[in-house]
């Protein structure tokens, strides 16, 4: 079994993003961030496709894309999230990645520093081998960087947590059925607030291999850090 995993994005232009950011260092550079951790996330999952440990998509918030020549969600297969809010979202994109290859992961894109080998726990975590129904990666700010499983969740399941706050994660493992066996992968740092950059920095900093868009992040995360507004 092959998983599909689906990076979540908005469009800038279209969409606010990275919307917490825009008093420190503006508009403009947030949405230049926004994609660069975009590109960075989707860099990893696209070796990973070409290990054939996945299939990888742009999940992409609004339904009609622009243009490829202005339409920044090129390189994958696109996905339209759905309707209503972010539980519904989720639950639509993973149901049809479940349809599609049997497993489903979702990731946002605010984990830059997110490297191949987290990414491979999270695919060999729901192999027949491991026997793990559901894999989650915990935010350090009480939410989830990523949400994966090879068992059918219904809606309730995605409307259960109160998402943006610090009982999301906790929420969601509530309301899955007694008995689902979950594979935790390591606590990240989201890039939400002007106080996530210097931490994300760091991390990506540390990474031994960092890949050449994760590169392009630190960069523009240090150059932020040396110019934002206090």
């Amino acid at each position: 079994m092959t998983p599909g995993l689906a990076l979540f994005v908005k469009t800038p232009g279209r969409s606010p993003v990275k919307s917490r950011l825009w008093p420190a260092i503006g508009r403009e550079a947030a949405e230049a961030l926004y994609l660069d951790c975009a590109a960075a996330s989707a860099e990893i999952a696209v070796a990973l496709q070409r290990e054939a440990r996945l299939h990888a998509y742009w999940a992409v918030a609004e339904e009609e894309t622009p243009s490829d020549a202005a339409c920044p969600w090129r390189g994958l297969p696109r996905l339209y999230q759905g309707e209503g809010g972010l539980g519904e979202r989720m639950a639509t994109v993973y149901a049809a990645l479940r349809e599609r290859h049997g497993a489903a992961l979702l990731m946002g894109t605010d984990v830059p520093q997110i490297g191949a080998d987290t990414l491979r726990q999270a695919v060999d975590s729901l192999s027949e081998s491991e026997g793990v129904d559901v894999v989650l990666g915990a935010s350090d700010d009480g939410g989830f960087w990523l949400v994966g499983g090879r068992i059918d969740l219904p809606l309730g399941i995605w409307m259960a947590p109160r998402y943006s706050t610090s009982h999301a994660c906790e929420d969601f493992v509530a309301a899955l059925p007694l008995g689902t066996r979950i594979g935790w992968l390591a606590k990240a740092r989201d890039l939400d607030e002007a106080q996530d950059i210097a931490a994300v920095a760091e991390a990506l900093a540390a990474l031994r291999h960092p890949t050449a868009a994760q590169s392009r992040v630190l960069r523009r995360l240090n150059t932020l850090r040396a110019t934002m507004r206090p």
